[in-house]
């Protein structure tokens, strides 16, 4: 069973007037895989990603990539290396990134030949919130 921002608890905090209001929390807990899953977007079109804080980039697989219509920019393929091994990939590009109801913008993707099971959300993206904390089985998003 996996969870989604669909079926997460989201606490809102209201700030005194005045004051800026603080960002929302988004609560994810942890799969049986042990792993945790959020639900984001990539050019408006639904994608699953694996929260992964030793990837350092957005990992798409081949057929996540093709359902949102990424292009990679090159046709040489690279190597790029996973707790695997190492695997072929393409660069590519997406105009829009949006995760725990957080717009993140543009980003660059690395496109894997077949890829990992489920796509992975990498420290590009991660980088961009304002906080990230595990509680126990809990992945708390600010």
């Amino acid at each position: 069973m996996t969870a989604s921002l669909e079926n997460v608890a989201e606490t809102i905090e209201l700030a005194p007037a005045g004051k800026e209001k603080p960002a929302a929390k988004y609560l994810v807990n942890r799969s049986r895989d042990g792993l945790f899953y959020v639900d984001g977007q990539i050019n408006d079109v639904p994608i699953k990603f694996a929260v992964d804080t030793g990837a350092s980039v957005v990992v798409l697989n081949a057929a996540d990539a093709t359902r949102v219509g990424l292009t990679p920019k090159q046709t040489a393929t690279h190597r790029i290396r996973t707790a695997g091994g190492y695997s072929d990939m393409r660069w590519s590009h997406a105009d829009k990134l949006s995760v725990a109801g957080k717009k993140l913008g543009q980003i660059e993707i690395a496109v894997m030949e077949g890829g990992p099971k489920t796509s992975l959300l990498g420290l590009s993206a991660l980088s961009r919130f304002e906080t990230l904390t595990i509680k126990k089985d809990q992945l708390i998003i600010e």
